[in-house]
């Protein structure tokens, strides 16, 4: 088995919340747990994404609706593209 490279950072936190996470994990398991909440964090957030997407599509009206979202979205950027162009040129 291959190890992943590891990054190292360093992050600030409040004393009181410091002292809960040791309190709570013990010395010498922060990252491991650290890591484990971000894995899950992440891995949570695109599975409730495709959940939410799996539901739209199932949805016709959903769907509907989405798509005059999507074009109101392009339309915006596309403004939003212009107006940046705009202020350039003056």
């Amino acid at each position: 088995m291959k190890a992943e490279p590891r990054y190292t950072f360093s992050i600030q936190l409040p004393i009181s919340l410091h002292q809960k996470l040791l309190n709570k994990v013990g010395r010498g398991k922060v990252s491991t747990f650290i890591k484990e909440a971000l894995e899950k964090e992440l891995e949570g957030s695109e599975e409730k994404l495709m959940n939410e997407y799996r539901e739209c599509y199932a949805n016709p009206r959903m769907l509907k609706e989405a798509k005059q979202w999507e074009k109101a979205e392009i339309k915006s950027w596309l403004n939003y593209e212009r107006n940046k162009k705009e202020k350039a040129k003056k």
